[in-house]
């Protein structure tokens, strides 16, 4: 069975809710945009290059070659904790070089139920995985959602997958930002929600620009620790939906 239990991940809820970055992701999300330009991500008291790959199961036994760049998601804090103010937001994970065919996406909210399952066929070659949340998934406003992303090395041996976790925090959009963003070409959108610690839907906006702004994509992840996957090319790969029955 792919599912990894959602109980299994419910633990974690405390340890990454009384991170610091939960003290601050409230702030007023009603920050002017900042003149002259400059697409980075706000500093934070979790700053620092976002989490990379747990678990693998005992050396050796990983899909995921040594030397390679691992399985980390794009994310602002060490904790991976982001916040959005839609119902649907992407996110995005770099996925190395393995010998893996499947990967996993789960979603729980706080009371441990699975809301979300995905599953991924891989293609073994590195580069950005991007998941849309689909209109089926609606988050809440004020909620937190755990979420686990794993590569399956051995369908047979869930001990062995290689993964990173997360949080996911949805703000309600205030009626200032609202007023800024209707004004906005997509490069300032992208701005205002990184000034405002938006850092879904900033991401998601410079993402959709990257052929156009690829300096911008790249000063972005440069500004939460991850330059060095900015060049990588976004992965066209199949998602598997479930929408679980609660």
């Amino acid at each position: 069975m792919i599912l990894r239990k959602s109980l299994c991940l419910l633990g974690i809820f405390t340890g990454i809710l009384s991170s610091p970055w939960t003290t601050v992701s409230a702030a007023p999300l009603q920050q002017p945009v900042q003149e002259p330009m400059s697409l980075q991500f706000p500093q934070t008291s979790d700053r620092g290059a976002p989490a990379r790959t747990t678990g693998g199961g005992s050396r050796g036994s990983s899909c995921v070659a040594e030397g390679e760049t691992p399985l980390v998601a794009l994310m602002p804090t060490r904790n991976n904790v982001g916040t959005t103010v839609t119902a649907h937001p992407t996110l995005f994970w770099y996925i190395p070089q393995s010998r893996a065919q499947l990967a996993e996406f789960v979603l729980i909210n706080s009371l441990g139920e699975e809301v979300y399952l995905a599953t991924v066929t891989l293609a073994g070659t590195p580069g950005i995985l991007k998941l849309d949340l689909p209109e089926t998934v609606a988050l809440e406003i004020g909620q937190d959602y755990l979420w686990q992303f794993a590569i399956i090395c051995d369908s047979q041996d869930r001990e062995s997958d290689v993964f990173v976790r997360g949080l996911l925090q949805r703000r309600e959009l205030s009626r200032n930002l609202q007023n800024q963003l209707k004004s906005a070409t997509g490069l300032e959108q992208a701005q205002i929600y990184a000034n405002a610690e938006i850092w879904h839907d900033s991401l998601a906006m410079i993402a959709e620009l990257r052929s156009s702004e690829p300096v911008e994509w790249e000063e972005l992840l440069n500004s939460i620790g991850l330059l060095d996957i900015a060049t990588s090319p976004f992965l066209e790969v199949p998602v598997g939906e479930k929408l679980s029955d609660l």
